[in-house]
């Protein structure tokens, strides 16, 4: 997947400018910045998901296919075989009146995948009676597996991870972190990790772009960023980084 020089404004504010990168089956990315810079807005607009006011600029192109992003219907197009997410408030995302079993057989079902949701809740670490479960009674890490669950049924090409360890703990995060890379690797899915966590992103991005205000600041390689940032919004990061 390739995104060519992504801009959202909404009422003459620009949100995004000029935001472009790639990313190749299997491969990780993340995108880096503190908060407001625009991290989830990018996923948002890729999604066709960005707010019904935004005015969105650029491109998308996948499989030789290049998609407008201001197309919106197209777009919903990728999302599920193309493109799926991995929310940051994953308990909210699920449908509370429907069994965790019933939402994994409705994904499969609408994707044609040959999964079932028992297999798909093992592989990400929770047995067979999370099947049976309702989303309160998830516990956030169990409902973020969940979810990640929900996404990789679809067979998707690229998994957007939007910060997914944000409301978790640390022990948690550090299952969550390991679980992506383990699952995106055996499947060959491409990673677009959201986060403004360094500590825990070193270890499974071996590229990153660093948003602020909106725009691109720093892009390379994680350890040429770590080691001579290019800028004070990278340099803040690790200096954040290496005190926790």
């Amino acid at each position: 997947m390739r995104v060519d020089d992504l801009g959202c404004t909404i009422a003459g504010r620009t949100l995004l400018e000029a935001v472009s990168f790639s990313i190749g089956e299997g491969e990780a990315l993340a995108i880096l910045g503190p908060s407001g810079a625009g991290k989830s807005l990018v996923l948002r607009c890729l999604l066709g998901l960005a707010p019904e006011q935004a005015k969105v600029t650029g491109t998308l192109l996948r499989d030789e296919r290049r998609v407008p992003l201001a197309d919106r219907r197209a777009l919903a197009g990728l999302r599920g075989r193309g493109l799926a997410l991995v929310p940051q408030a994953a308990a909210a995302s699920l449908d509370p009146m429907r069994t965790v079993g019933a939402q994994l057989r409705e994904v499969c079902a609408l994707h044609a995948t040959d999964s079932r949701p028992r297999e798909r809740l093992a592989e990400v670490g929770l047995s067979q009676e999370f099947a049976l479960r309702y989303p309160h009674e998830l516990s956030g890490g169990q409902a973020q597996r969940v979810a990640l669950a929900l996404a990789l049924a679809c067979r998707p090409a690229v998994l957007l991870a939007d910060e997914p360890m944000a409301s978790l703990d640390c022990v948690s995060q550090a299952e969550l972190v390991e679980l992506l890379v383990t699952r995106c690797a055996a499947e060959r899915v491409a990673l677009v990790l959201v986060s403004h966590d360094l500590a825990r992103v070193v270890r499974c991005c071996p590229r990153a772009i660093v948003l602020d205000r909106g725009r691109v600041v720093a892009s390379g390689a994680l350890t040429e960023l770590l080691a001579t940032p290019p800028e004070p919004i990278t340099a803040a990061m690790v200096a954040a980084a290496r005190r926790g």
